[in-house]
């Protein structure tokens, strides 16, 4: 099921199955600022948990699991466990379906608030019994005309770049800005970048809008196919993508976040201008 919420500026649509964001209008234009899907990709928002990526076997509790992409989350039917004029509050439980893939009993929710231009995100993670290992995350596909944006960020950074194919990071000084296009994407895949400073990331499209990007993630991963689609996805991790060399125990994979009885929360914002 669709749910919709709006204020004075946004229109935010969520669908209970995969629980991710299906529209995002921005009212005073009336133009739709999220990608609606085409052959270059189908999605227009993913919910990761508890994997990030194309993910290989993993060990877990004594046994071997094979994911699906980016985990259990995105394939799942959540239920509406709040609704006010501004937000949405939407719940999964572990089931006989994720225990195929995923051997921990957990609840897990997601809000969706409205805050003028902004949509903030929450994930919600909680134990059920003990403690659980998982990675979370974002994927959000905003419109960017041409495929292409140019990203910079609001401080000047040296990040980490974690390469999808190797164990070993990367340093890189001085990162203010770069072209985030089909060409660099060609080069790179997806680029992973840790160690930010907590900073701002904007995202300016050839149509005149800024996508503004805050979270106090470890990883920020970018990512647009190639070969075509007219969107780029700036994504907030709790984690990061599998690699060849990664530990296949879950609980020894790097950035692996653990939760317990008592839950813990993960939030990022992303706010919508037209300049």
């Amino acid at each position: 099921m669709i749910y919709t919420v709006k204020n004075e500026f946004l229109s935010l649509s969520v669908d209970s199955l995969g629980g991710s964001m299906t529209s995002v209008i921005y009212l005073p234009t009336g133009e739709e600022r999220q990608w609606q899907g085409d052959k270059f990709w189908q999605s227009k928002d993913v919910v990761i948990f508890p994997i990030v990526g194309h993910a290989g076997p993993f060990e877990a509790l004594g046994k071997t699991y094979t994911p699906k992409s980016h985990g259990v989350a995105r394939y799942a039917e959540f239920t509406l466990a709040g609704r006010e004029a501004d937000s949405i509050t939407l719940a999964l439980c572990s089931n006989e379906e994720t225990l195929k893939t995923y051997p921990y009993e957990f609840e897990f929710s997601i809000t969706y608030k409205l805050v003028g231009k902004t949509v903030e995100i929450t994930y919600y993670v909680r134990a059920k019994q003990g403690k659980i290992p998982f990675y979370v995350g974002g994927h959000p596909g905003m419109k960017a005309p041409g495929g292409e944006a140019t990203i910079e960020f609001e401080n000047i950074e040296n990040p980490l770049i974690y390469p999808i194919d190797s164990a070993y990071a990367v340093p890189l000084k001085g990162l203010h800005r770069f072209v985030a296009n089909k060409s660099f994407f060609k080069e790179c895949q997806t680029f992973q970048l840790g160690s930010l400073s907590g900073g701002a990331i904007y995202a300016y499209t050839r149509d005149g809008y800024r996508y503004t990007y805050k979270s106090g993630c470890p990883v920020f991963a970018f990512w647009s196919n190639p070969e075509g689609g007219e969107y780029v996805c700036v994504e907030p991790w709790w984690g990061i993508n599998d690699f060849p060399y990664a530990p296949r125990e879950i609980t020894l994979k790097p950035f692996m976040n653990f939760a317990d009885e008592g839950g813990c929360r993960f939030t990022y914002s992303l706010t919508i201008e037209k300049i």
